[in-house]
């Protein structure tokens, strides 16, 4: 397993670093072993999740940094990305209505339909979305 992190201060013009780390670590995954769209599925994940943790986990703490953790094995990448925010019940998320077109509120909806697994953890160094996607996992094939 090889581990990269990052932390920037939880301001959206910081948003391109992990977003960019992200594309340079998946980049690196064989091709023969991703499937199609692998590397743009992974950044927008982590675009969407740093997001919501800049936006609703830092609060108004000018402050407040942003953590991306990116655990590389051999078959899949598991991205933690945590904030030091109040947290949230994933369960409670509901799923955006998509008759309506409302601008907000596509973010966890789209992680949970890009990864094969997600969970939220809220612990004593602060709270982190994890985010795990196996290298040959086709969309058709997972459950979130």
């Amino acid at each position: 397993m090889e581990e990269f992190y990052l932390y920037f201060p939880a301001k959206i013009r910081y948003l391109h670093l992990a977003t960019s780390l992200c594309r340079e670590l998946c980049a690196k995954v064989p091709r023969k072993r991703k499937v199609k769209d692998f590397v743009e599925d992974i950044e927008l994940c982590i675009s969407e999740a740093c997001t919501n943790a800049i936006k609703y986990g830092s609060g108004r703490d000018s402050g407040a940094a942003i953590s991306v953790r990116f655990h590389l094995y051999p078959d899949h990448v598991i991205i933690r990305v945590g904030d030091q925010g109040e947290g949230f019940d994933l369960n409670n998320i509901p799923v955006p209505d998509l008759e309506k077109h409302t601008e907000r509120g596509y973010g966890l909806y789209i992680i949970r339909a890009k990864m094969d697994a997600v969970r939220y953890v809220r612990a004593r160094d602060g709270n982190y979305l994890e985010m795990t996607r196996y290298f040959d996992s086709p969309l058709n094939k997972r459950s979130s």
